[in-house]
């Protein structure tokens, strides 16, 4: 599959990535970026990215400048895939031509929000990108009527992405870490498909926290709905506790125990979200 990635250029082609919105997320007409408004934000400083399988667009993302505390930024509002060419690596395309025209153009990082229970984001963000996290958005976009986000609140990690090459090797050398001194903060029970949050315990007086998340907990909350709050809870709880201490979360595990975030406090750049929570 000869998948190409440039800018969008024609209205034909920005609106073809309303139709990869609707496929992507589940969403309807009305909730996706029109193409008026990409259109206005691609000619403004802006970039809007297609992914093209020889003439149809399959996948978009779109970024805006952002600017914040003296620092401009390149803020990337959604990147999606088409459904049937999801898992296939496209993502991944797109969000490298992203990174190479933002540091073409001066950017230092790229940042953006993701729900952070939902594994197969975190950890394209986290094992394949290499973003770190260190603001938590609770029920960011209030509520949603789409398939993924309906019927629980939108809390967000705000997270970013140090393009530069010696940040980023910084920010990868920390799931190299050794982690016999971590504490591990949720206590889970059962099984995947069913892993239940049984508690949480925070300490931020460790050096390093471990912060499990089910492998699919959109499909979890659909059979339990409460055990799937549980986990939004628990781990908004404790999201917002490290990060309000000093902590990041600077890398994704994946182990014989599941998915875990690694937390902890790392010589960073300033936090300009930092008002934000």
């Amino acid at each position: 599959m000869g998948v190409t990635v440039r800018p969008l250029s024609t209205p034909s082609e920005f609106e073809a990535a309303e139709d990869v919105q609707m496929s992507a997320w589940g969403m309807g007409a009305r909730a996706a970026t029109p193409k008026e408004v990409m259109i206005a934000i691609n000619d403004n400083g802006g970039l809007v990215l297609g992914a093209f399988d020889g003439g149809q667009v399959v996948g978009f993302a779109l970024t805006l400048v952002g600017h914040r505390a003296g620092t401009v930024y390149m803020y990337s509002h959604m990147t999606g895939v088409a459904r049937e060419y999801q898992s296939k690596g496209i993502g991944y395309l797109i969000k490298r031509k992203q990174r190479e025209v933002s540091l073409k153009r001066g950017f230092p990082f790229i940042a953006w929000t993701f729900d952070p229970i939902i594994a197969r984001n975190a950890y394209f963000n986290f094992k394949k990108l290499g973003v770190i996290a260190r603001n938590y958005l609770p029920d960011y976009y209030g509520p949603m009527s789409d398939s993924i986000n309906v019927g629980w609140p939108t809390d967000r990690f705000l997270c970013e992405w140090f393009i530069e090459p010696e940040q980023l090797r910084k920010v990868r050398s920390f799931a190299r870490l050794p982690l016999r001194e971590a504490h591990v903060v949720i206590e889970k029970r059962g099984r995947e498909p069913d892993v239940f949050c049984q508690d949480w315990k925070i300490d931020v007086r460790a050096e390093m926290a471990l912060v499990d998340i089910p492998d699919d907990v959109v499909a979890l909350k659909r059979r339990h709905p409460g055990e799937g709050r549980r986990w939004r809870e628990a781990t908004g709880e404790t999201f917002k506790a490290y990060f309000a201490a000093g902590y990041s979360a600077m890398a994704l595990l994946k182990g014989k125990d599941g998915l875990r975030y690694l937390l902890a406090r790392a010589d960073l750049p300033p936090n300009i979200f930092a008002e934000h929570g």
